[in-house]
């Protein structure tokens, strides 16, 4: 092999290189983040499954508070 050939072959590796490289590192969107901007509060539906979920939450916390080795 030539020394052009293998100049030539290590320049389409680092092209590759960077071609991947530039799809899997994204920059993160820290306003997407932002608590002011995710539903809550007012705005959320009073819907059934929603009532479902507070109460199923609700449940849990009860039984984790509950003392199970002293009864």
């Amino acid at each position: 092999m030539s020394l052009k050939e293998t100049l030539k072959q290590a320049k389409q590796i680092e092209r590759q290189l960077e071609q991947q490289s530039l799809g899997a590192v994204k920059p993160r969107n820290y306003l997407a983040l932002n608590p002011l901007l995710r539903k809550g509060g007012i705005h959320e539906k009073e819907d059934i499954d929603i009532v479902r979920k507070q109460r199923r939450r609700e449940t849990k916390q009860n039984l984790r508070q509950t003392d199970w080795l002293s009864e």
